[in-house]
């Protein structure tokens, strides 16, 4: 069985790796002097931005769990929270919008963006279909 996946790109791990690790000191760090950061107990935990710290977990896991897998049964649209599994035999066509993204139009009316997939990938996803879909190529 031929399956093609696309994931989005592994460097944007390293950049919220990266975000972490710069929004600690902002949370943990030093207080400032004249700063009213110390709490009740004596540490020095700026809670308000500690919050700040589930922006670059949440893009990690993003990155490792989002992505399009698409074999002869159909293609399954991961995202961050939820799982979309459709079969090749509800798709009507597949088309690229203005900013280069695949976009699944389904026989009910509905369109899926596929999660990774570009204008450039399209090829190798109906080549991984092994069935005659109608490809709407944007000129953009």
């Amino acid at each position: 069985m031929n399956r093609v996946r696309f994931r989005p790109h592994q460097s944007i791990l390293i950049a919220a790796f990266i975000a972490f690790v710069g929004v600690l000191p902002i949370a943990f760090g030093p207080s400032i002097p004249g700063d009213n950061a110390l709490t009740d107990d004596g540490s020095n935990v700026r809670w308000i931005f500690v919050p700040l710290l589930l922006i670059p977990i949440a893009v990690f896991v993003w990155v490792l769990r989002s992505g399009t897998d698409a074999d002869a049964s159909g293609l399954r649209v991961r995202g961050l929270l939820g799982t979309k599994r459709i079969p090749w035999s509800q798709i009507r066509e597949l088309a690229t919008d203005d900013r280069g993204r695949a976009v699944v139009l389904l026989r009910d009316g509905y369109a899926v963006t596929l999660s990774s997939v570009r204008r450039d990938d399209v090829g190798r996803l109906v080549e991984a279909s092994g069935h005659g879909i109608v490809w709407q190529q944007n000129e953009r």
